[in-house]
């Protein structure tokens, strides 16, 4: 019992502390720069589609959970994604020589079109590792779901780089 009481007064002393200094979560200050509604776009490469529909996948769940905000034609603000690169690279292998670890990397350009109209562009990176079992061959599917999460990580950079444009606006 002595525990729980040292353990809910530890909560309470960092929730007072936390108001007390005017802490936002970084939501806040990306609302403020685009808004609740924004136009997401991505730019399409003939050479490799597929990827393309990968990130307009997770751009629009970006807008929803991370940006707070609707999709919707003409909003306050824009995002526009472009495909700079992707990879899978190996990084390591099993005793007899058979690739275990891989990486999946992006590198996206994204133009922000925020509701003071100005443009911000940012060149973000993002990268997922995963394991395979050895002798195993990496699928389509285990490709597709490395590179769509890859593309969630480059989308939080912008998510950081839109709070931190949000808290300078702010100041």
């Amino acid at each position: 019992m002595r525990l729980n009481y040292k353990l809910a007064l530890s909560f309470l002393l960092l929730a007072f502390s936390l108001s007390g200094c005017g802490y936002k979560p970084s939501t806040v200050y990306t609302s403020e720069m685009l808004g609740d509604t924004i136009t997401p776009e991505v730019e399409i490469d003939v050479k490799n589609p597929t990827e393309a529909v990968f990130l307009k996948d997770a751009l629009n769940e970006a807008v929803f959970n991370v940006f707070n905000a609707k999709i919707k034609q003409n909003a306050t603000s824009s995002i526009k994604l472009k495909v700079n690169s992707t990879s899978l690279d190996v990084l390591d292998y099993d005793k007899n020589g058979y690739p275990i670890l891989y990486r999946a990397t992006a590198t996206i350009t994204s133009y922000v079109y925020d509701k003071f109209h100005k443009y911000h562009k940012y060149i973000v990176h993002g990268s997922y590792d995963f394991s395979i079992d050895s002798n195993s061959v990496v699928s389509d599917n285990l490709k597709h779901n490395a590179l769509k999460e890859a593309f969630a990580r480059a989308l939080q950079e912008i998510e950081f780089k839109v709070a931190q444009e949000g808290m300078n606006h702010d100041n």
